[in-house]
């Protein structure tokens, strides 16, 4: 399935966004102490677009009748990015140097379809040293009838320097993993995952921009690896019940490239990991939790 281009038309919020983080990169920050928590940044939007929901389902390898009348909470990019950079703008550093390290989406009750959407974000603490700053944020979505229906901790880090030392050994995908899902990502991977939530790092989709920060090529979004693994997780796993799928906590320890291949791996502890196929350098690592299927 093709994802269609006229979803960029319900991007409004997260292309605004992106202009400003380009646009802050040439201003300078505030110098004032951070507040570790910060303060709740609150937003209501409308329910999401029906046609938009079926095809990011799709593009994640999900089944829209895991879903019915609900969306899929690892879509919260897609509307939770625009207040998550408004809690960030006290951060000492352009928005632009924050890159994603992991997150932790954790469901409460699934998301209703057709109502409008309440969010709020906010700074939860900054761990800075001499050649890097970890940053935690936190996004709460709920509904009027449905006060919180997920939550996610999004952990990212700014480099401050050169680190000193040698190299650390990459992470691998354990050699006993089973294999759930095998994908083939074409080159149009980032520009579809972007069309669909809105994030239009142009390293996602052009491919002389990705080479210019070092990349041999455009890479997927972290949270497309994260869509993948949860969607592949409840297929293969609990046998298609999205509900029953409660958190999933991810590191992205590698970039995933584009084109290229993924595999999803569980390990014999339950842990998940992400990789073209055991044995070799992990793109993704994490863990999950799932309701008991007798309640």
């Amino acid at each position: 399935m093709r994802v269609s281009a006229s979803h960029v038309f319900r991007q409004g919020a997260c292309i605004r966004t992106l202009v400003g983080v380009a646009l802050s990169a040439a201003l300078p920050k505030s110098s004032r102490e951070l507040q570790c928590p910060g303060p709740w940044v609150e937003r209501t939007v409308k329910p999401r677009h029906p046609r938009l929901v079926t095809q990011y389902i799709g593009w994640s390898g999900g089944h829209e009748g895991s879903y019915g009348v609900t969306v899929p909470p690892h879509l919260f990019p897609q509307w939770g990015f625009p207040v998550l950079a408004k809690a960030l703008g006290t951060l000492p550093w352009p928005m632009a140097k924050v890159m994603n390290q992991g997150c932790r989406i954790e469901s409460h009750h699934p998301i209703p379809a057709g109502e409008a959407l309440n969010i709020r974000a906010r700074l939860i603490d900054v761990e800075s040293s001499p050649h890097k700053a970890r940053v935690h944020a936190r996004i709460e979505t709920g509904t009027e009838t449905q006060p919180l229906c997920m939550t996610a901790d999004v952990f990212m880090v700014v480099p401050l320097g050169k680190r000193e030392g040698g190299k650390r050994a990459p992470p691998l995908v354990p050699e006993e993993g089973r294999k759930l899902l095998d994908r083939t990502l074409p080159k149009r991977a980032g520009l579809e995952f972007a069309l669909l939530t809105g994030d239009f790092n142009p390293i996602h989709w052009v491919a002389p921009y990705a080479k210019m920060f070092g990349f041999k090529g455009t890479i997927l979004h972290g949270f497309g690896s994260m869509a993948i693994a949860w969607e592949a997780i409840v297929a293969s796993e609990l046998a298609g019940d999205a509900e029953r799928m409660k958190w999933l906590d991810v590191r992205f320890v590698r970039p995933q490239p584009l084109p290229g291949k993924c595999a999803v791996f569980i390990a014999e502890n339950g842990n998940v990991s992400m990789g073209v196929e055991a044995g070799a350098r992990a793109t993704m690592l994490g863990t999950y939790g799932v309701e008991d299927a007798n309640g």
